[in-house]
């Protein structure tokens, strides 16, 4: 094993094992080489090399989905932090514990013309839980940094027993800052950065560490309080309709007598997607394949209020339907609590009461009621209705994205995982059941297309089988993930290209025309055969209901390669077929 001798270096390595923070993606640089030795010849480490600092990033947020500690990002100067951003915010507004150490060069070193050299402190903003700068430490090359007319470190008459002081307070300072950024991302399941000046030379390494660290203390769980237990039990009890709304969150976060429990409850409706990754047959899973007939209805604002919740109840992360969010904003809830340790946000323009708690520890000791309640009768007779008609409509429907879904929401084995990518991909497919109860999990903090493959790489570079679902764009826009050496044989993608960004054809405003089409759809005529070729993938191409079905018979099967099939689809006829859909589920009855 090598351990830095610059003590900053060595510091952070051994606060790492400290905490048993033992999976490190790697960006190769110069800057970052006491770091990335350090952590890479080190057995007590996973490490992952990838150039991409934008791939990697997401990498480490698929990692982390699989993952019970925060995964460590490495990266060098200049640039390529910056190239963090996007997977950064995401993690942000996700909720993914992510920790980012970028070395950088001293101070007295930046904005005087050296190169790969920007302004690195608090580079992300507000789209960050925490960030700070670590201190030089004035011990290592001392005689470069006393160079330097900007530098404020050492005084160029300094003792070498003032050195070793200030040495000791810097020292101090550091590990006091270290400590703060990870125990702040372990409590807040959110992103941290730490920013490391580093003086050259750069690559002296010791077998052994010369630092011994202070004791850790550990994190004390937070303890619902009794009074807040009965104050929302009491509330449960009187209220007559409770819409209780599951977003993004990790699987079997809602145990089964939780499950068990709320369901004995009449008064309480659950509406989850498909990313919350619970299962459950009185759940109501597919929001829009309800609420989007419903606007279309002329009778649709007397429905919508006998419908409607007196009080809401979110768990976990964000919710991917847009039709809820309008729903819940426009007939609003008189309360609204959110349960759990992810950021309450007021998504339904409500005051959200937030309870800091596990979920099953309030759920697993609700007493069942006997109650005259018929809020989730009502809402599951609706529900009944609205899929007698989907799949009379599903029966007839032609080849096009809708029956796209339909097919593989069937057809993925239940020991895959499925990642699916933004826009048209997750939406279509909360329109249906998912037979094999797979998880899901999609990029839904910022919505983005830009690292939804390498997402998808990273959870399956942790052993688990799993399948992007993505579109043209979002694959093409993350190509050089395929680059990733960590892709298992199991991996396989699946591409719905209808050669541009379809979902720009379903929303409200669009014009078919030249300028929208160039410009906002981005239509193109790019195929990912030769990708596949190039990054040793196996490579399939459909684009009918027979040849779709045909090529899910073996694309799962094991193989000697990754493997890519590509469905080709008419957005057109797609975009049309959607509206037809949503029109027939809006029909009344004859």
């Amino acid at each position: 094993m090598k351990y830095p001798e610059i003590p900053v270096a060595q510091t952070l390595i051994l606060s790492c094992i400290q905490y048993n923070f033992c999976n490190v993606v790697i960006s190769p640089g110069s800057r970052n080489v006491p770091l990335a030795i350090g952590f890479a010849s080190n057995e007590k480490f996973n490490c992952y090399s990838i150039v991409d600092e934008r791939s990697a990033a997401f990498f480490a947020i698929g990692l982390s989905q699989r993952s019970t500690k925060p995964i460590i990002l490495v990266c060098t100067s200049g640039s390529a932090l910056l190239n963090y951003y996007p997977a950064i915010s995401e993690a942000y507004f996700s909720g993914v514990p992510l920790i980012v150490l970028s070395a950088d060069r001293p101070a007295y070193k930046i904005n005087i013309g050296d190169g790969q050299t920007i302004n690195q402190q608090d580079v992300f903003g507000k789209n960050i839980h925490f960030s700070d700068s670590l201190e030089q430490d004035p011990a290592h090359a001392t005689e470069e940094i006393i160079k330097s007319n900007f530098q404020k470190i050492i005084s160029k008459s300094i003792s070498e027993k003032e050195i070793i002081k200030l040495q000791k307070k810097v020292q101090h300072n550091n590990e006091t800052k270290i400590k703060k950024a990870f125990e702040l991302c372990l409590k807040s399941n959110q992103p941290v950065h730490l920013n490391i000046p580093l003086e050259e030379p750069l690559y002296n390494f010791i077998d052994q560490p010369e630092i011994v660290l202070s004791a850790r203390k550990k994190l004390k769980p937070i303890i619902i309080e009794k009074s807040t237990f009965t104050k929302f039990v009491s509330h449960i009890k009187k209220t007559k309709k409770i819409l209780l709304i599951i977003g993004v969150q990790e699987e079997q976060s809602l145990s089964k007598i939780s499950i068990r429990n709320i369901n004995s409850l009449r008064n309480i409706v659950v509406f989850n997607e498909h990313t919350s990754n619970v299962n459950d047959e009185i759940f109501v899973s597919n929001i829009d394949r309800l609420l989007a007939p419903i606007e279309l209805m002329k009778e649709s604002d007397g429905l919508f209020n006998d419908l409607s919740p007196d009080m809401i109840i979110s768990l976990g992360g964000m919710i991917i339907s847009k039709k809820i969010k309008s729903f819940l904003r426009n007939y609003k809830a008189n309360n609204h609590y959110h349960i759990g340790f992810s950021t309450a946000n007021s998504t339904y323009f409500t005051k959200v009461n937030h309870i800091q708690a596990d979920p099953n520890n309030l759920f697993e000791n609700l007493e069942s009621q006997k109650s005259t309640f018929s809020f989730r009768d009502n809402w599951l007779e609706f529900r009944e209705k609205i899929n007698n008609r989907h799949k009379r409509f599903l029966r007839v429907v032609k080849f096009s994205d809708l029956k796209v879904f339909e097919i593989l929401s069937n057809k993925i084995p239940s020991n895959y995982r499925i990642q699916v990518s933004n826009s048209s991909p997750v939406r279509y497919f909360q329109l249906f059941d998912l037979k094999n109860n797979n998880a899901m999990y999609c990029n839904r903090g910022t919505s983005g297309i830009d690292g939804c493959t390498s997402t998808a790489i990273g959870m399956a570079a942790k052993g688990a089988p799993v399948v992007l679902v993505t579109g043209d764009l979002s694959f093409l826009y993350d190509m050089n993930a395929l680059g990733i050496k960590y892709i298992p044989n199991h991996f396989r993608i699946i591409i719905i290209n209808n050669q541009g960004g379809g979902i720009f054809k379903i929303l409200p405003g669009y014009k078919n025309n030249s300028t929208f089409t160039e410009y906002i759809e981005t239509k193109h005529n790019y195929s990912a055969y030769n990708l596949a070729k190039m990054f040793n993938f196996k490579y399939f191409s459909v684009s009918t209901k027979f040849g779709l079905n045909f090529a899910l018979a073996t694309f799962f099967n094991h193989s000697k390669k990754p493997k890519i099939l590509e469905i080709k689809t008419d957005s057109d006829k797609s975009k049309k077929i959607l509206k037809e859909y949503f029109r027939y589920l809006s029909k009344s009855e004859k």
